[in-house]
């Protein structure tokens, strides 16, 4: 069991590592952004939390908040179009959006690992983090889905990157509901996260898959 769990840790790591990499080269290549706001900020606040403040695994996390700070060059480089498309907003004020959001980003992941270590004794405080991760994880899916439909179009996704991020996240709450270590983490609620995460990205899966079909491609091979 102890091997699965070790593998099962891998996978998930190296699947997201990928969806990461091919993220930036994506924008790079679109011109575009490939990771909506809420759940960039998000991942953000929680890689310097857990790299610079309550280092638990600060060996992990650090290549993670490097990989954050690629998205997020791509973000700023290219995300303005987008947003005064959309909502008409000025530039400046599209900065001072995005500078807070990344404020709030860092904060709530902050206080929320206080919080949760004070007032859940059942849940040890190197543990708070896998927690607080699967949480923000909820965002990622929906937030892509969303901005499926905003954009129209394919900039900055790919069914591959999709897949990564499902095959990942499966990897992982494979891992945390199969290993003693994380059983005080494990609760209804977490799983029903879980389950919504991966039933929502397995629907965005499916309309990046079904989108490349109707345009000609094979999903497999387009990036």
């Amino acid at each position: 069991m102890k091997y699965i769990t070790i593998l099962l840790g891998a996978t998930g790591g190296f699947c997201w590592i990928l969806a990461y990499v091919f993220i930036i080269y994506k924008g790079i290549k679109d011109k575009t952004y490939g990771m909506p706001l809420i759940p960039l900020v998000l991942n953000f606040g929680y890689e310097f939390t857990y790299s610079f403040f309550y280092p638990v695994n600060r060996m992990f996390n650090l290549p993670w908040l490097l990989l954050d700070l690629g998205i997020i060059y791509t973000y700023f480089k290219y995300g303005y179009p987008y947003f005064s498309k959309i909502y008409l907003i000025e530039k400046k004020q599209w900065y001072f959006i995005s500078v807070f959001a990344f404020s709030m980003g860092f904060l709530i992941m902050f206080f929320a690992h206080q919080f949760f270590s004070q007032n859940f004794s059942k849940i040890p405080n190197e543990q708070v983090n896998v927690f607080l991760g699967f949480i923000a994880a909820l965002f990622i899916p929906i937030c892509l889905t969303l901005m499926f439909f905003q954009r129209k179009d394919l900039a900055g996704q790919s069914f591959l990157i999709a897949f990564l991020m499902l095959v990942g996240t499966f990897a992982y709450v494979l891992q945390i509901l199969s290993s003693p270590i994380f059983a005080n983490c494990v609760s209804p609620f977490l799983i029903l996260i879980n389950i919504i995460t991966i039933l929502v990205q397995f629907y965005y899966t499916k309309l990046l898959y079904t989108q490349i079909i109707k345009l000609g491609d094979n999903p497999w091979k387009r990036l």
